[in-house]
């Protein structure tokens, strides 16, 4: 989406400074001499008329969400317009870099340099969630640092205004993982303390050089999140060590009330008498030795009373005892076990604990071969659900819901089956949205009423049947089978989805979906004999003929 002049609006262009879901321009205000960051919305091609629309309405919204903030620390927006219909946001240049190139070029930051960079981010959010702004989106590349010091939160582009309707439609999840809150990876109602979730993410990376949760793949990260503690930064003073824990807690009422608070915790613990680690109390020496006291500064009966001197005028101090003898020892006790008894005995203990040896070391290959093929599904689940969120943002719903579907179907953990299944509600839906603009009514109908199937919190699918419902009801068969959608990899046949069925075709639609249930396993001969038997079942019908279809697709292979 390269200008094909040098302006926009009245901003004369310099430079392209970056470009990933928008573009970011250098520009001159003409008028003021002022240099300016101008970004510029850029839609992909093949996006359709309600995608564009989101897209839009995120980006008024960023300006929106910005816009109504005055605050040292937050960037300063100022102006929005549209050129030829080309959106654009006019907001202040930023010297200096972001905090995630600081972190590529240096890793850890100093412990004082870490600590003023998040109390400049926290008054920023307390001025934002006073103003009813929740940012959503704090990470390193949203937070730039001027030369002179000063912190920038930026980057307002999945803000919330909580006074205001939310724009996502209900299952979809935005924000960055690796920072993202657990309410936030369930897709749940979220408020200011999310954002604090993320400013302890942040501050422990700045401290560490690494991130508090990782894991090779999304699905790893997220439910390390939701799972797993954070191991406490090492040489971190204690009281910043349990402001970070107290940040990232799992559940909302366990953190922070507020970033006023937190910065107040931070700013106790960097004082200079918190930094002190507590020192054990020194051993004292023991004391030199003193000599007796005299027998003048005793107490008078505990005087020694000397004894008469028997001859030569000596005297005795002390009565002398009679000594007693020793008492005697006891005989020495025979052994219960012969030589060769105590010999056996301990070549039974070695053999029991090489045989106990053994059991634990068949355990632990056991619970380690386990662990792997545990590990391997995670890792096919996780690009599986990767996989379907690339395809559902390029538009491609269909092949999308098939890896949800899949995840969800062997998924394990009720948190992963929960957000493939609001993944699919997704797709479900705008795959509906593309039947009802097709003139497909009832297929429109059964696409929503699948995606409550998979999701029943979906307020999308509920607001659409009921507008279908009240649009059409003079011509809908509300009755109608809820049938999936047929849809499979990449790699096979492209299929439209099955029509209404009507007498044995109910039957040859059934053998047909399991044909591709079998497809998608990889078992393609189970899949064409179930596509044959399903136009034995209805020859001549619809479904009779993209059963065949299929056959020969994948037959030409």
């Amino acid at each position: 989406m390269t200008p094909s002049v040098n302006t926009l609006g009245k901003y004369q262009i310099v430079r392209e400074i970056a470009r990933s879901n928008d573009i970011v321009w250098e520009a001159v205000d003409p008028e003021l001499g002022r240099r300016v960051a101008i970004k510029e919305l850029n839609l992909p091609e093949g996006v359709t008329e309600s995608q564009k629309q989101d897209r839009i309405n995120r980006f008024l919204r960023e300006a929106k969400a910005a816009g109504r903030l005055s605050h040292p620390n937050i960037v300063t927006i100022h102006e929005v317009g549209i050129d030829n219909g080309r959106h654009y946001i006019v907001m202040e240049y930023l010297e200096g870099e972001n905090l995630r190139e600081r972190l590529q070029r240096q890793g850890a930051i100093a412990l004082k340099e870490a600590v003023d960079i998040t109390l400049q981010v926290l008054s920023a959010l307390e001025h934002a969630h006073r103003m009813g702004v929740v940012h959503r989106d704090i990470k390193p590349e949203n937070i730039h640092l001027l030369p002179d010091g000063l912190v920038k939160l930026t980057d307002f582009g999945i803000a919330r205004i909580v006074f205001e309707p939310n724009i996502t439609i209900d299952g979809q999840i935005f924000g960055t993982p690796s920072y993202m809150s657990p309410e936030q990876i369930e897709g749940g109602e979220i408020d200011h303390r999310t954002d604090i979730f993320s400013v302890g993410v942040v501050l422990y990376e700045m401290l560490t050089g690494r991130k508090p949760f990782t894991g090779e793949s999304i699905v790893t990260i997220t439910y390390n999140i939701m799972h797993k503690e954070p191991t406490p930064p090492p040489g971190v003073p204690y009281g910043i060590e349990r402001v970070l824990m107290r940040a990232m807690a799992k559940r909302p009422i366990d953190r922070y009330a507020s970033a006023r608070e937190m910065a107040e915790d931070l700013k106790r613990a960097m004082e200079p008498g918190a930094l002190v680690m507590p020192v054990p109390p020194p051993v004292l020496a023991s004391p030199p030795p003193t000599a007796p006291p005299s027998s003048s500064s005793l107490p008078p009966l505990l005087n020694p009373v000397p004894n008469p001197a028997p001859t030569g005028g000596q005297v005795s101090s002390l009565p002398q005892m009679p000594k007693k003898p020793p008492p005697p020892l006891p005989p020495p006790r025979e052994p219960w076990l012969s030589p060769r008894e105590s010999e056996a005995m301990k070549q039974m203990m070695l053999v029991l604990f090489l045989g106990l040896l053994i059991v634990l070391i068949a355990y632990g290959i056991n619970i380690a071969y386990e662990r792997y093929v545990e590990l391997q599904r995670l890792e096919m689940l996780s690009t599986q659900m990767s996989d379907g969120v690339k395809l559902a943002q390029s538009g491609n719903y269909r092949e999308a819901l098939a890896r949800f579907v899949n995840v969800y179907q062997h998924a394990s953990n009720p948190e992963v089956r929960a957000t493939a299944a609001r993944n699919a509600a997704v797709c479900l839906v705008h795959l509906g949205d593309e039947a009802l603009q097709t003139g497909r009514t009832d297929l429109a109908l059964q696409y929503y009423q699948q995606a409550l199937e998979y999701d029943p919190n979906s307020s999308a699918a509920r607001q659409r049947i009921d507008q279908v419902s009240r649009s059409y009801s003079g011509n809908l068969n509300l009755s109608l089978p809820i049938v999936p959608p047929p849809v499979v990899r990449s790699d096979g046949p492209s299929l439209e989805p099955p029509p209404r069925p009507r007498g044995n075709e109910q039957l040859a639609m059934e053998l047909y979906m399991r044909g591709l249930d079998a497809y998608q396993r990889g078992d393609r001969m189970m899949a064409v004999d179930l596509w044959q038997k399903a136009i034995q079942a209805a020859p001549g019908s619809e479904t009779a003929r993209l059963a065949m279809e299929s056959i020969q697709q994948l037959t030409a292979r």
